[in-house]
């Protein structure tokens, strides 16, 4: 009985040790880190950019501009909502028709690639586009559609 609480004991102080070098490895890494020199200045900037980007997203989608955007809806005569498209010549882009395509739908912009011409939507509601005109206006530096009703 003696020999196995010895072993017991023994195996016991070698775990003990084992974890005491992984916390300590542990510490050592955070130390070393960008993490532990973060001050409560750089956080609480952190907080206040945070703030305001949720702020400038909650003026664009409030209640009242949800209101008036779907009041802009039209209706064709069957019922169904009329759809809008920003239409850009490709010649007037410096990318391939592809890359260019790719870079709109990781800004969230849908695009169709017709013969000579992008089309960015379909969008009911025309603010869509007006922020895609933005993004390409900031993008290339000059206004490059124009919005045109969808037609299949």
């Amino acid at each position: 009985m003696r020999e196995l609480v010895k072993y017991l004991l023994g195996i016991v102080i070698i775990l003990t040790i084992i974890y005491t070098i992984f916390i300590s490895y542990n510490v050592f890494v955070f130390i070393n880190s960008d993490d532990s020199n973060i001050k409560i200045e750089d956080y609480s900037s952190d907080v206040e950019l945070v703030a305001a980007e949720r702020d400038s997203l909650e003026e664009l989608f409030n209640d009242s501009n949800l209101q008036e955007s779907s009041n802009e809806i039209n209706i064709n005569y069957d019922g169904t909502p009329i759809s809008w498209v920003l239409k850009i010549e490709k010649q007037k882009i410096e990318l391939s028709p592809e890359q260019f395509k790719e870079e709109l739908l990781q800004n969230s912009f849908i695009s169709i690639i017709r013969e000579e011409s992008i089309l960015i939507g379909p969008y009911i509601d025309k603010t869509q586009l007006e922020l895609a005109k933005q993004y390409l206006n900031e993008r290339f530096g000059e206004e490059l559609g124009v919005i045109e009703r969808w037609k299949i």
